[in-house]
This record gives C-alpha cells, sequence and structure tokens, in this order.
C-alpha cells in the first residue's frame, strides 16, 4: 500500500510540474516527483524482500532509510542551494511546462542511491534462491522486470535530455503490473493462516493449490504424510515422476470436480489420513483449491485389529450410527441457516457462533474447576449451539428484517425468539432419545440472553441459576455481534470487542468464565481472520 501511494506521489509531481507556469512551481513538482520517486524504490526493495521471506537487518532497514532522507533533503532545498539543482529556468514543450535545470555536485547521490536499490533487490533474490526458500521465483522474476523496465525509463531521459518525464506514463503500466503480482503473492500466505487457525490440531494436514493445479504451500503435517512436498517448488505444477502420491492427489482433484469421488485416503508407513476438498474463492471465482487430510491412524489401527464378524457388524453399526447422527446434525444445521436467512444482519452468524462456543469449551476443559463437567457434555453444547437462534422463525419479517433499530413494541417481540426456540427446539428433537442433549438444546435456545445480574430475558434468572451451557453461549453469540458489522452498526476491532465483555463480567457475564473467554483471544482473532480471508477468496 505505502508503495502505490508514493508511486502515485511521484505521478503527481510531474503532473504538477507540467501545469505549473513559473519556476517556482515547476520545482514544486520536480521536488515531489524525486520525494516521491527516492522512496518508491526504497519501498519496492522491502516489498521483494517480504516476497523472498528474507529478514533484512535492521540497521540495513535504517541505513536505506537515512541515504533516502539525506537525498529528500537535498531536493526540498535545491531552491536555496545549487549542490543538488542549478540554473533553474522553465521552457514550454508542446504546451506543458519542462524545468530546465543542471545538476549539482551532490546529485550523484540519487543515481547511485537508484542503481544500489537495484543491486540490493538482484542479491536479495539470489540469495533466496540459492538457499532454497519456499518463495515464488516467477513472482520475484515480474518484480524485478518492472524494476529493471523502470531504471531504464528513468536512464533514457537522462541521457536522451528528453524535455518531459516519460516515467509517469511507464510507472501507469508499471502499478498495473504490481497489482496483478500482489494479489498472486497474496495467495502465498494461505498455509500459515491455517497453521495459526489449527495451530493445536496437530493431526490435520493441508496443501493448496491455484485453479491450474499449481503448487502453492503446505504445512508440516502435509510434509510428514508426504515427504517428497519438502522439494515441492511453490507456483509450478507437482512433478508425479517425483512422488507417486502426486499424480494420486491431482486424478482425485479431477475426479472430485466431476462429483466422482469425495474423499481419499492417504497411507504412509504408521500414517493414515482421509482428505477431502474445499475450494478457495475470490468473491464468486474459483481461484484455487485446499486439500484438508486427518489424521486417523488410531480409528485404522481398530478396523485392522477387529476380527470375526461380530466386530465386522458392530463396526458396520457404529457407522451407520454415527452416519446417521451426521445427518441429523446436518439437518438442525440447515433448518438454523434457513432461518437464520431470514434475518438480514447476522450473516453467516451460526457457523461463527458454532466455531466460537467449540473453541470456548475447549478452553475451559484445561481447567479443574470444571472437572464436573464431562466431554460429553461439551460435544452436546457444540451440537446444540446451532438451534440457540432457532425461535426467530416466529418473528415476523418486518421486524427481523428491519434495517435498523427496534422500538420497544418490536423489540419485545424479538425477545420472543428465546421462549419460541425453546418450544421449537424440544419439537424438532422429540423423536431423539439422548435427554441430555434435548435439555441442553432447550436451555441453549431458552436461555442464552439471560444475564448474570437478573437483568436479562426471558425470565430474568440470575448468577447460577443460569444453566451453564446458556452462559457459555451468551459469550460467542455477543462476541460475534461486536465484531461483526450489522445494519446498525459497524463492526469493533477484536481488542475493543474484548474489553467491552470484559467490562460485562460480573453483570452481563459470568466473571469466572468471562476470565477462561479472554484466553481464547488469540484463537477467536485467528479464526475469524480466516473466515475473512476465506469470504474473500
Amino acid at each position: 500500500m505505502i508503495l502505490f501511494i508514493v508511486s502515485f506521489v511521484a505521478n503527481y509531481g510531474c503532473a504538477f510540474e507540467s501545469f505549473s507556469s513559473t519556476v517556482g512551481e515547476a520545482l514544486c513538482g520536480t521536488q515531489i516527483y524525486f520525494i516521491g520517486n527516492t522512496l518508491t524504490f526504497v519501498f519496492l526493495f522491502f516489498v521483494i524482500s517480504d516476497i523472498c521471506t528474507f529478514k533484512l537487518n535492521k540497521h540495513i532497514e535504517r541505513t536505506f532509510f537515512l541515504v533516502a532522507f539525506v537525498i529528500m533533503v537535498l531536493v526540498a532545498v535545491c531552491n536555496h542551494t545549487d549542490i543538488f539543482f542549478k540554473n533553474l529556468d522553465i521552457q514550454m514543450y508542446y504546451g506543458s511546462t519542462f524545468l530546465l535545470k543542471d545538476f549539482g555536485i551532490l546529485y550523484f547521490l540519487y543515481p547511485t542511491f537508484i542503481v544500489i536499490t537495484f543491486l540490493a533487490c538482484i542479491g536479495v533474490s539470489v540469495i533466496s534462491i540459492k538457499q532454497e526458500r519456499k518463495i515464488s521465483v516467477r513472482t520475484v522474476k515480474y518484480l524485478l522486470v518492472i524494476l529493471i523496465i523502470t531504471i531504464l525509463a528513468a536512464g533514457i531521459t537522462r541521457m536522451l535530455r528528453v524535455k518531459f518525464e516519460i516515467y509517469p506514463f511507464i510507472n501507469i503500466i508499471l502499478l498495473a503490473a504490481l497489482l496483478a503480482v500482489f494479489k498472486r503473492a497474496s495467495m502465498y500466505d494461505m498455509s500459515e493462516n491455517l497453521i495459526n487457525v489449527y495451530n493445536q490440531r496437530q493431526e490435520y494436514g493441508y496443501i493448496t493449490f491455484d485453479n491450474r493445479r499449481h503448487f502453492l504451500g503446505c504445512n508440516e503435517f502435509a510434509q510428514k504424510l508426504i515427504p517428497e512436498l519438502h522439494k515441492a517448488v511453490i507456483d509450478e505444477k507437482l512433478n508425479t515422476k517425483d512422488s507417486l502420491y502426486y499424480s494420486i492427489i491431482l486424478k482425485w482433484i479431477d475426479e472430485w470436480e466431476t462429483g466422482d469421488k469425495n474423499e481419499l485416503k492417504i497411507i504412509n508407513g504408521e500414517i493414515t489420513a482421509m482428505a477431502t476438498i474445499r475450494y478457495i474463492r475470490n468473491g464468486d471465482r474459483i481461484v484455487g483449491y485446499l486439500v484438508e487430510m486427518r489424521d486417523v491412524s488410531l480409528h485404522q489401527k481398530r478396523l485392522d485389529n477387529l476380527e470375526g464378524n461380530q466386530h465386522s457388524l458392530e463396526l458396520q453399526v457404529e457407522e451407520k450410527t454415527q452416519k446417521i447422527v451426521h445427518i441429523q446434525d446436518s439437518i438442525i444445521t440447515g433448518i438454523a441457516s434457513m432461518v437464520e436467512s431470514r434475518d438480514n444482519s447476522t450473516g453467516d452468524h451460526i457457523r461463527r457462533t458454532s466455531e466460537g462456543v467449540r473453541i470456548f469449551v475447549d478452553q475451559i476443559k484445561k481447567h479443574k474447576e470444571y472437572d464436573y463437567l464431562d466431554n460429553t457434555f461439551y460435544l452436546n453444547v457444540i451440537k446444540a449451539a446451532p438451534m440457540h437462534d432457532l425461535g426467530k422463525i416466529a418473528v415476523h419479517d418486518a421486524v427481523l428484517q428491519k434495517p435498523g433499530r427496534f422500538i420497544p413494541e418490536e423489540y419485545d417481540e424479538m425477545k420472543e425468539h428465546t421462549t419460541e426456540g425453546a418450544k421449537i427446539v424440544l419439537g424438532v428433537l422429540r423423536e431423539v432419545d439422548d435427554e441430555n442433549f434435548k435439555r441442553i438444546a432447550v436451555n441453549v435456545a431458552h436461555y442464552h440472553h439471560e444475564r448474570w445480574n437478573g437483568e436479562g430475558y426471558p425470565c430474568g434468572l440470575k448468577g447460577e441459576e443460569i444453566p451453564i451451557e446458556a452462559r457459555i453461549m451468551a459469550f460467542a453469540d455477543v462476541f460475534d455481534a461486536l465484531v461483526t458489522k450489522r445494519c446498525y452498526k459497524d463492526a469493533y476491532d477484536y481488542d475493543t470487542a474484548f474489553e467491552i465483555m470484559e467490562k460485562e463480567f460480573g453483570s452481563h457475564f459470568d466473571p469466572n468464565l468471562g476470565k477462561i473467554f479472554l484466553e481464547c483471544k488469540t484463537a477467536l482473532g485467528a479464526m475469524y481472520s480466516l473466515d475473512a480471508l476465506l469470504n474473500r477468496r
């Protein structure tokens, strides 16, 4: 962004010079141009270093800024001294003003700095390639070509003493090329973004490809499962001669596209993984693929150890039961999503709050004071989270879809969604045998708007009178409302959202659970950042 800004400043300086009518005005435009162009080369060097994953020494960064600062100072004071420009005059050239100038004794600093910056860019690129860093050589080449064209354009105008700057015209084209390069380069951080979200889920591996099957990156588990990925070249197609798994995966992606094969089993030594695929999107356009691999080694070993028809039959029954449970969960989530689609203010609220509940309960498990809650309880809370707003189906569209704040009568009607939601959940789950799950789901829908101080609704419960599952749901529900944009407010940043919630510990929220919720700050921030990234894709 800074690179684009300073490039725009350089172009603006040339335009200012062209429309000037006095020596002072023309000199001012030239000064703006030189200052902008000097900073353009500085930040272009930083961009190339960043794309090459080359961490610059602080002293190098300070040296570049110091030299650039000296040049900018010399340019700024050139109307008071002859050490940079001298013998200034103006001349009209095809209707545009051109500043005639001779160069002073310190002008050599400017071309010297440009040449050194150019050589530094080449040096960083060569070092990164020799060290076999995970970089896109193609992208670096594009950037170097842009740099060379820029230098040649500036040099030709100086050597031929052209009476106008051609750099701005070339710069417009170069900025468009840079935009395409940066758009491409932004895809290379996908694996790191995923690792930040799933940093505690070591049993998951990821490989990303663009829509032409070019390799973009992978995480450690993927390299452990397929060691050949250590040598895979970013921005190039996987060479099927290097690994049998490459041809299997690429063929599977094609089969998945046609709907012939949804999952793939990958076995390497003692590791067994099941792989699935999802699209990477940029708006409505598909720009790549994310291959997710889940470690099922323990499950596979159990399968291998089963003997006899009785065990096989039990396994089949278990698998079918899990499928039925999965279907039930999908139906419930589908119903909740249909209800949410009527509310034009929440936007994917169900999925985000459900993931927020999962992150929160994973953190609660680490605290001994909650050892009385077992894994079944936590699983039931996660499964119940998508149903917390089912009661909104009973709210009139005129209220639910109102583009603004509610009047008291409308707010009273909206509050009824908790009571109605409890009735609906009880009806939806009437055939479910798991009574504990039904109780938790009903409580989540009924009491997730109760407050610790008793000022919530619908029943005005206070403190531990509120079921703990509803208290957990309240955190995820309110946090999502704070950090997402609604028709009546803008989204708060994560730090502000946590500060707002922390002030409500002991009034709105359970203060003990609140301390644990603050420990989820990193995981929640990563989850919402990834969600925003995938939506942009």
